[in-house]
This record gives structure tokens, sequence and C-alpha cells, in this order.
């Protein structure tokens, strides 16, 4: 495989407009003479040179560990090979130092931006202690896809994460690492989520390897999405594509897509930027972990289809619109001290799983005739979303008899005004969820660990869950609850 002429065209394309940009090179990369040459004589001020943490063999023996990858891998994606993850912290701090200590060689300073598709909280926090790291970048959201789920955590824009859960944004600064995650691959806000196949894709991101990201249409709504509707704080996406795919395959789609950036950063509209200036922009005005959202008023499909995503530090939701129907089709609850699995110890199989704590999981509790959704009880006609204030978003209902409420996401929970009785199904929650109602909350386990979320209305509960009934014409869900 050709992996040396992507990397090549990309930089004469990114120098084609001069406009910043950052590449993250893996150990084996940094080991070869062509990929040393080609940086260190094509690097400018416009270029940022970080880490991408996935282990190889050269890697993994370099610090004095048996390589285990499957026969003739000398990079396997196996999780308890290929990632941190596999191995102990202290064997996780041996591979991340001597990653810095070759990047130090060659480039005469220690990176200051590290991606992965997964990185574990324990190994993040020793990055940014011992190194100074200024951001990361983690896959977007997905369910069993290659080797790994992240599935629970924001949809959108950057976060701080917890010390004990890197897909967690920090509630507290005991528990904070103070360097932002951010999202990479721009994940489609309708079509992600459920991840089904549709005119024989299921792959809903604009990486340009990828049909949707080769479409000029396409690329537009998605650029119109995220940057030009209702986003609170700051709207943000990683485009690009990495070198494995082959020129041939994303050469196009990666130019037509620059073009478009650099044509929307003329018009004001977005600001092309460094992954590490984006993480020193990001630590300059957040303290803590802000509230954003992503607003799909327009269906790509032409399908009709609408969804609201809002995250903060205690929460994220998503309300989804679709044939009359509006629906809350996903809403995780945040607890900065609710552990990953592998925080302390090795992930031992090939996948791994990262996750928050679940109250509705459409995708994964869902089955034919036991639906897992917050359904509002009316017909709706159409939707339409405002910003309220920085953490504030309102969602705007008209219904179909003509009577109109609203939907109000605020960082301490949702509030339902004049929209009728919600009916709250469970589906079919996963053998580690249990959910219980108790005393106006609903009591969650999940993973072993206690959550509650306040339920300000009138509780009917039903064998699969419950028919929340307004009181004075009103709805809460309080989000901000530590029990």
């Amino acid at each position: 495989m050709d992996l040396y002429t992507p990397v090549a065209e990309q930089i004469q394309y990114n120098k084609k407009y001069s406009i910043p940009n950052t590449f993250l090179l893996q150990y084996d990369a940094m080991r070869r003479q062509d990929f040393r040459e080609l940086f260190m004589q094509e690097q400018d001020e416009n270029m940022e040179l970080g880490v991408w943490l996935e282990n190889c063999r050269e890697l993994i023996e370099a610090v004095g560990l048996t390589w285990r990858g499957r026969p003739g891998y000398d990079w396997d994606w196996y999780v308890n090979v290929g990632f941190l993850e596999g191995y102990t912290p202290e064997q996780r701090e041996s591979i991340i130092d001597e990653v810095f200590r070759l990047f130090q060689e060659i480039f005469g300073e220690y990176p200051q931006v590290v991606g992965s598709w997964l990185m574990d909280a324990h190994s993040m926090d020793y990055m940014c202690r011992k190194y100074g790291i200024k951001a990361f970048c983690i896959c977007r959201e997905q369910f069993a896809v290659d080797a790994y789920t992240l599935w629970g955590g924001y949809s959108s824009g950057g976060y701080y994460p917890s010390k004990n859960n890197m897909l967690c944004p920090a509630q507290t600064e005991e528990n904070k690492i103070p360097v932002p995650v951010f999202r990479m691959l721009m994940a489609d806000p309708i079509y992600n989520y459920d991840g089904k196949k549709i005119d024989d894709c299921d792959v809903w991101t604009l990486e340009p390897a990828w049909t949707s990201g080769q479409d000029p249409k396409v690329a537009d709504w998605y650029f119109e999405t995220y940057y030009q509707t209702p986003c609170l704080t700051h709207a943000q996406a990683t485009t690009g594509q990495e070198n494995s795919f082959g020129w041939d395959l994303f050469g196009e789609g990666y130019c037509m897509q620059i073009d478009k950036l650099v044509a929307l950063q003329e018009q004001g509209i977005v600001s092309l930027q460094k992954l590490g200036d984006t993480g020193v922009w990001y630590q300059k005005k957040f303290p803590m972990s802000a509230a954003t959202a992503q607003v799909a008023e327009q269906d790509w499909r032409g399908a009709g289809q609408k969804t609201v995503w809002y995250n903060c530090k205690n929460y994220r939701a998503n309300l989804h619109f679709s044939e009359g129907k509006l629906w809350l089709r996903d809403l995780i609850k945040f607890d900065d001290r609710y552990q990953e699995r592998y925080l302390n110890k090795p992930c031992e199989g090939w996948l791994a799983t990262y996750d928050n704590l679940p109250i509705v999981e459409s995708r994964l509790w869902s089955r034919e005739n036991d639906v897992c959704a917050m359904t509002l009880q009316r017909e709706v006609a159409n939707i339409h979303s405002t910003e309220q204030s920085d953490t504030t978003l309102c969602v705007k209902v008209s219904f179909a008899d003509g009577r109109e409420g609203s939907i109000l996401f605020t960082e301490e929970g949702i509030c339902f005004e004049n929209c009728g009785d919600i009916l709250y199904q469970w589906g079919i929650p996963g053998e580690e969820t249990k959910l219980t109602f108790a005393d106006g909350k609903l009591c969650g386990c999940h993973n072993g660990f206690a959550y509650e979320v306040g339920i300000d209305a009138q509780i009917t509960n039903l064998s699969n869950g419950a028919l929340l009934k307004t009181r004075n014409n009103v709805i809460n869900l309080q989000m901000d609850i530590r029990n």
C-alpha cells in the first residue's frame, strides 16, 4: 500500500491555499526516512505535527514488551494489541514516553497534540501533566465499528474529559483533565446515530473516502448544518482522512472539501485552525466544558427528518422529528465519578467499549415492537430552534392542531412547556442497565454505577416505562443531580 503519496498530496493541496493544518504521525511512520525527510522539508508555519497513538511491533518491542499481534501483523487493530488500553497503566506510560522521545529526537521538540481512535483517561492525564499537551482528538460516536465502541459522549464541540472516563466531561475541577478533547470525522447529525444501511451506505460522516464525503451538495449541507445553524458556544469539526485509504479513493473529495472550506473562511463563516490552536483557544475561553448544539432542520436526503443535539457538562440529548412524531431519541447523563472500564486494568479482549449513563437509548434498546424513546403524545407539524444564551437552546414546537409549545435545553435539564404528555418507553435495556422510578426520580444503575434524574411530572408506571403527565402544562427533567 502506498502510504506516502496521500500525505504528500495533502501537503501540497494545503500549501495551495496556505491553510493551517495538522498531521499526526504514528511511531512506525516517524521511523521511515521518506516520511521524516518529507515533513522536515515541507513543514512551515502553517503545518503542525503531532502524534497518532496506535501501537506497532517496533514500538512495543522498543519498550521491552512482547508483541502480541496476530501472525504476520506488525500493526494490529485489535484493541488489546494496537491501543494503549491493552496494557497496564505503567506500560502505557512507557509506550507514551518512547513515542514522545522519538518525536523530540527527530523534530527537536515534544508534540503538543495527540490523536487516536480511542485513548484512556490515565494516559490523557499523564500526557497532560508530563508533556503539556494542548489538545486531544478521538473518534466520532460509533457503536461496534472496527474494534471499539464510543457511545454516549459529546456529539460535537470540545470538552474537558474526566480523570475517570475520557468520554465523560468533568463536572468538577478535581476530576478535570485540563486539556480539551475534540471528535473527528464530522458525523452526520441525522443518520449517524442509527447506523442503518440506506442506499448501500452505512457510513454517515463527511470522510472524503466515502460516498457522502465526495458529493458537493452533501458537503454543502454538512457545512451549513455545522456552522450556520444554532450551535451555542461554538461549532467545531475535524476534516481530513487517514492516508491508508489511498489518494485515488479520497483525493477528489478531500480537495473539494478544502475548496469549500476556504470559500467559507473568506466569507467569515469558519476559521481554519491547527488542532493545537483550537485547544489553546478553548482553554482561554471556557473554564469548564462548554455547551454546544447541532441543529439539522433540513434533510439532505429529502426524507423530511429533523434533529437537534444538545451537549453540556451534565448530559447530552437528541430530539428527533419524523412523520409527525417528535421524541427524545437519545438522553445520556454524565457523571465524572463513573469510571471507564480500562482506567486501571488492561482491555483483555479484542474490542473495547466507552460509554456513559443511559436514560434513552433508541438505537441500542429498541426492537421492532418494543421501542425506546420519550415521545410527545401530540402530533407535531414542525420544529424550529433558537439560541437563548450560550448555554440555553429553545426548540419551538408547532403541533398539528395549531397549538404551540417549547422545549428548553439548559445545563440543569430539559423543560417541556405546553407540549402535553410524554410516553417514556425503555425498550429492552442491556443486561448491565437497570431503571426504576422512586420518589419523583428515575433511578438507574449502569455497569455497577448508580445515578438519578429528577422528573417533575405526574408519573404513571407502565410495564416497560412510564407515562409522564404534565403539571401546569410543564414537564421538567432535572439532569444535574449527583446522588
